[in-house]
């Protein structure tokens, strides 16, 4: 049995098979997982689980080299907001529907229960020694 860390089984596994420069998308509870692409649905209801803590758990399990959301965050959910550039610094601003196509080239998406605007953050897998 694990003693820390992520338990999801399928979660855990993909966080374990990305490699350097592998995109993975953390969504809200709406966004739409690009045909092909496998989703990890940790939705339970509206709100639950919230982005925030799935976001936190994950990256303290991977190195994110960057990070991609969509520009019209700042606007419409300056919480979340705040939350990806605390937690992604420097993360860039992309249109909305160019972070959804980006979401295609995807290794997987986890779907949180997230249920405010524009909570998707795109972000591209840094490897854990120096290049």
């Amino acid at each position: 049995m694990k003693r820390a860390g992520i338990l999801h089984a399928e979660l855990a596994g993909h966080l374990a098979r990305l490699s350097h420069t592998d995109l993975f998308v953390v969504a809200d509870s709406g966004f739409p997982v690009p045909p092909g692409v496998p989703a990890v649905d940790l939705r339970v209801l509206y709100g639950l689980p919230r982005l925030e803590p799935v976001l936190e758990a994950v990256l303290a399990e991977v190195v994110v080299e960057s990070a991609a959301v969509a520009a019209e965050v700042d606007d419409a959910n300056p919480e979340l907001a705040a939350l990806f550039d605390s937690a992604a610094p420097g993360a860039a601003r992309v249109l909305h529907d160019e972070l959804k196509r980006l979401s295609a080239a995807a290794r997987f998406v986890v779907r949180t229960g997230e249920a405010t605007p524009y909570g998707n953050i795109l972000l591209t897998a840094g490897v854990a020694f120096a290049v």
